[in-house]
């Protein structure tokens, strides 16, 4: 019992890590970290067996959905090869991670089951902000030095102009910038959401301190839809809270927002956010007229519009492993302008294009079993659903679900959000009407 109780507590402080790297190092080594969760998993499997597959096995349902999918892609890619002649060259080296995203990520997240509770939750979504938090404070200064110091209105402005570094190297490792701007939205959520949940005076002001500064994060990567997501769920979990408040903290909460809103626009650049909506303007003017000129709006909707022009080829049973040659064939060969490109910049579509109906089907399981198991138990989490149309407005916009280095996180939290929805949402309880702000 001794030895159990202390595996306990390891899974415990293992859990709090795994929070803290997936704010900050896990989306730079993705593939390290599925061999991290492996070495976990077997050791749990090593140490107390019939535990782990008991937990396995009331989950068996989330679990068996993406084992059908794996099954169903490997005999795809079996069948075209011993077909012979595919469509286009096919590409080798997913099995290994999709089994390890697809397959691992859910079975760790089973073992949660016997020790978690609503405080180590909080502490959870605590560790992964600081680790969000950690990491952009890094970025930063290695971008601005210590110019901050010297002058920084220039500084602030030459951020917002370079859009935080965009696509860069960090710490060794590609960091994309639709990353990095959506786990910047989770964690500005989640620690919006910890600041007004925490009773402690002192540690009510650490969290909006964080979200304070990694909202402002956010605006520095000027990216729509992690910021038209954050937006969304930001608004949706203000009208939540502000129906649980008293007349008297819906004041002092009007209040409070009014202050963020105003020393936020003072640290923001403007002109950045109007250059950026005028070039959508150009964009979509640019759309209407059928010149197909531009960077942002332009490619995503060319994409959706050359790919269904092929429709035929993908619709049901999908392109497997010949996917990525064979769309970037069809760009090459379109008359929109988007040669240099090679996926379809939608996780729903690009899931579709390589697995067909079931590709498809996997990805709106996903999504949507969280939101259905909600409703079947009559738990609902405002968090769950805010952070939900985070993933899903920036999964319209690029593939997120198809990059090893963002694809573990988003897995993880949905696995999170179904199998424990009602941790969530009895975190999010307001038990009487002494809540302060």
């Amino acid at each position: 019992m001794n030895v159990m109780n202390r595996m306990v507590k390891f899974q415990r402080y293992f859990f709090l890590l795994v929070a803290f790297l997936l704010g900050s190092l896990a989306p730079l080594y993705g593939n390290v970290f599925n061999f991290l969760l492996l070495v976990f998993v077997l050791v749990l499997l090593g140490v107390n067996r019939k535990e782990v597959m008991r937990n396995i096995r009331q989950e068996r349902v989330y679990i068996l959905v993406n084992v059908a999918f794996l099954i169903y892609f490997s005999l795809h890619t079996l069948i075209v090869l011993l077909k012979g002649d595919p469509i286009a060259p096919p590409s080798y080296g997913t099995f290994e991670v999709l089994i390890l995203n697809f397959i691992l990520v859910p079975i760790y997240v089973s073992t949660f089951r016997n020790w978690l509770t609503p405080e180590l939750l909080k502490q959870f979504l605590f560790y992964f902000c600081l680790g969000c938090l950690l990491l952009n404070v890094y970025i930063f200064f290695s971008l601005t030095g210590t110019n901050l110091f010297s002058a920084p209105l220039d500084t602030l402005n030459g951020i917002y102009n370079v859009r935080f570094g965009e696509n860069r190297v960090v710490l060794g490792s590609k960091f994309w910038l639709e990353v990095q701007a959506m786990i910047l939205a989770m964690a500005s959520l989640a620690s919006y959401l910890l600041a007004i949940k925490e009773r402690r005076p002192v540690m009510k002001m650490v969290c909006f301190m964080m979200f304070f500064l990694l909202l402002i994060f956010l605006s520095f990567t000027v990216t729509k839809s992690s910021i038209i997501g954050f937006l969304l769920g930001f608004l949706i979990l203000n009208v939540y809270l502000f129906r649980k408040f008293t007349l008297q903290m819906r004041f002092g909460f009007i209040a409070g927002l009014l202050v963020c809103a105003c020393a936020f626009t003072l640290l923001t650049d403007i002109a950045m956010y109007e250059k950026r909506i005028q070039e959508i303007e150009e964009e979509i003017q640019s759309v209407r007229s059928g010149e197909y000129k531009g960077a942002t709006i332009v490619p995503r909707v060319a994409f959706i519009r050359e790919s269904f022009r092929h429709v035929d080829e993908f619709s049901l049973w999908g392109l497997g492993v010949c996917t990525k040659h064979r769309i970037k064939a069809w760009y090459e060969a379109s008359e929109m302008n988007i040669a240099i490109y090679n996926n379809v910049n939608n996780a729903f579509l690009q899931y579709w294009i390589t697995g067909g109906i079931f590709g498809l089907g996997l990805v709106l399981f996903l999504f949507g079993a969280p939101v259905y198991r909600m409703i079947r138990k009559r738990n609902f989490s405002v968090l769950i659903f805010v952070i939900l149309i985070v993933f899903f407005v920036v999964s319209n916009t690029c593939v997120t679900l198809s990059w090893a280095n963002s694809r573990l996180l988003i897995l993880l939290f949905l696995a999170m959000f179904y199998f424990y929805g009602e941790m969530f949402a009895k975190l999010e309880c307001f038990p009487d009407k002494s809540t302060t702000l």
